[in-house]
């Protein structure tokens, strides 16, 4: 008996629960917050307010929509939920504007639009674009940081905490820290100057090396003059002109007009040849214009590379005869 009024009471509670639960479903969806959507009913509500701008434009019918709408729709989308405020919607209902709402409404079902289908393009197919894609030649050097370079990035950060805790430390005691800063710019001024100096004096050392060798093997002016003619003879005009002027400053140094300098420039040997001699009041005029017109022409055809003839070839003849050089 007992067992049987528990089995009657244990229904009686059941029935009285199935029918409790489609009013508790219908009072959860009547709580619903009337301006919650997601992205198809938000359009849907897009569309509906675009078409009654269209049909109903009066005075009245805008304010009665205006009314009507929230202050802001909240659109869900992929876990996220977006407000969109209503107020330039509201705005432009109260200017009593139709075009202006209907364009605003339309633009936001347009992007509303454009962001469902973003969200909806990731599929196999563009994974396979996107991996055909990075594995072009200019994405080649992309890749994931390799085992050394870990190892560097580990070696730098562990350096770093450890001036981080030397110096860090530092700040209990200002003194010592004060004390351990000048000394390291010092250190560095001091290093900086010895660099300096070493990087002087091995300047020096080149350019004194360079003064005391020649440019080039010695030859003889006779050996000059040698090499301007078969110079001359392969029609090399311009080769045997530079040739010349080297047979003239070479037969300089013998007589010892100029010294025995290589690294001097034409212009230089010029000036030399050209000033007084130990003993004497005046120059040389004898050697400074024949040596002047062999410079200028080994600056205009050498340097210049303006081109040479034979008639520069036998003028240049013409002027180490002058200097001194016997061509027979």
């Amino acid at each position: 008996m007992n067992r049987f009024v528990f089995c009657l009471l244990f229904f009686w509670v059941a029935a009285a629960d199935a029918r409790a639960l489609p009013a508790e479903a219908d009072q959860q969806e009547t709580e619903r917050p009337a301006n919650a959507y997601d992205v198809p009913s938000f359009r849907t509500e897009l569309q509906r307010i675009s078409a009654r701008l269209q049909k109903d434009a009066g005075p009245e019918k805008m304010a009665e929509l205006r009314d009507s709408l929230p202050k802001s729709w909240n659109v869900t989308a992929r876990e996220h939920t977006y407000s969109v405020s209503t107020q330039s919607l509201r705005n432009f209902l109260t200017e009593r504007n139709s075009k202006k709402a209907r364009e605003w409404v339309d633009l936001l079902d347009a992007e509303t639009r454009s962001y469902a289908s973003a969200q909806s393009a990731a599929s196999p197919t563009a994974r396979a674009e996107l991996a055909k894609i990075l594995a072009r030649r200019e994405f080649g050097a992309v890749h994931a940081p390799s085992a050394w370079e870990l190892s560097r990035q580990r070696i730098g950060a562990w350096f770093q905490r450890l001036l981080l805790r030397l110096f860090g430390g530092m700040a209990r005691y200002p003194i010592a820290g004060k004390v351990i800063f000048w000394l390291a710019i010092a250190g560095s001024v001091l290093w900086l100057a010895v660099w300096l100096l070493r990087f002087w004096s091995r300047s020096d050392r080149v350019q004194a090396l360079h003064r005391s060798g020649p440019m080039f093997p010695g030859r003889t002016w006779q050996e000059w003059l040698r090499a301007a003619r078969e110079a001359a003879a392969k029609g090399d005009f311009r080769e045997a002109v530079h040739a010349c002027y080297w047979a003239g400053i070479v037969r300089l140094e013998d007589t010892g007009a100029v010294p025995k300098d290589r690294t001097k420039t034409p212009r230089e040997y010029l000036r030399l040849a050209s000033n007084p001699a130990p003993g004497e009041l005046t120059g040389r005029a004898s050697l400074r214009e024949p040596l002047s017109i062999l410079t200028s022409r080994l600056e205009r055809t050498w340097y210049a590379n303006r081109g040479a003839g034979a008639e520069d070839f036998q003028d240049s003849l013409r002027q180490l005869e002058a200097l001194g050089c016997p061509l027979e």
